[in-house]
């Protein structure tokens, strides 16, 4: 090769870096100012996904697919879909083509809002020493037997109350001297063990012996709450049930955390994960969480 093909080759290699450089900058500043239509999940091996302007990869972890954006689920792919405006999923085999619109909100929302729009919006809560948090459950619950949570301090113990909000006659569920996680069936009761259908408690949680209530919630089970209904287990069902719980108008807003709670942390830390992450901290007053999820968002680099 001589000395001024050997240079023209050089150029040419500069150029093409830069050129890719600058059209993944591009992409990334589009991705800023662009709402989410929908969120890709990976369900197996076989979930990958082809952009218009790249090869079919493989997916990993939940993947935003953004108003306008055309990808392609080739011949023998499949994956979720999570629809960012109602947090309802479909099942997706290719092969198809997927190009969905999406308009910009007028007030940020967690799963359609470019996430600049929704880091700008949030307000961070008041920090208080000691504070115990309920976190589960909390709004509304589509479970009857649900697992109890809050924020605990080390080595102290709690006693647990719930109520039937509706009939102040009914003897309250009980637990004493206990730590979260703590399931509504292992509370003592002369009722039956799960929660009524449709109906309206609340938890009470107090320290051990203490004569001071140090959180109290007010829940309402849904009206498809089911005893069968259970917490999933995988990745995948996992972010989807977080996803239809804060798409949930009340928020199934414990359910949520519960469901975020069992991610690992790779898709705790994907896009999908941080914005269900920063509204639940945010929905809960879970400061210290809120400040990991923002640390988090910060971090995350736009496909």
């Amino acid at each position: 090769m001589t000395r001024r093909a050997i240079i023209w080759l050089g150029v040419t290699i500069v150029l093409v870096a830069a050129g890719a450089l600058t059209g993944r900058s591009l992409v990334r500043a589009k991705a800023d100012h662009t709402p989410v239509a929908a969120y890709l999940i990976p369900i197996d091996n076989n979930s990958r996904a082809k952009p218009a302007w790249w090869h079919s990869v493989h997916l990993d972890l939940p993947r935003p697919l953004r108003s306008g954006e055309r990808l392609t689920i080739p011949a023998g792919s499949s994956l979720k879909l999570i629809h960012a405006d109602s947090g309802a999923a479909e099942l997706i085999t290719g092969p198809t083509s997927l190009l969905l619109q999406q308009k910009l909100p007028s007030e940020p929302e967690a799963l359609i809002s470019p996430l600049p729009e929704i880091l700008g919006a949030i307000t961070e809560p008041t920090r208080t020493d000691n504070t115990v948090i309920i976190t589960s459950p909390v709004g509304m619950t589509r479970y009857l037997n649900p697992l109890i949570t809050w924020t605990a301090r080390e080595g102290i113990s709690y006693d647990v109350a719930v109520a039937d909000a509706a009939d102040e006659f009914v003897p309250p569920r009980i637990a004493r001297g206990v730590r979260p996680p703590l399931a509504l069936a292992d509370l003592e009761t002369p009722q039956r063990r799960q929660l009524g259908v449709d109906r309206n408690y609340e938890i009470l949680i107090r320290e051990a012996n203490a004569s001071v209530i140090a959180a109290g919630v007010r829940l309402l089970t849904t009206t498809d709450a089911k005893v069968e209904n259970q917490l999933p287990t995988t990745p995948a069902e996992l972010i989807a049930e977080a996803a239809a719980a804060i798409a949930k108008k009340p928020m199934r807003t414990g359910d949520a955390w519960l469901a975020l709670s069992r991610l690992p942390p790779d898709w705790a830390h994907s896009e999908l994960g941080v914005r269900l992450r920063l509204r639940v901290a945010t929905e809960l007053g879970l400061a210290d969480e809120l400040d990991r999820t923002l640390t988090d968002a910060h971090a995350l680099k736009t496909p």
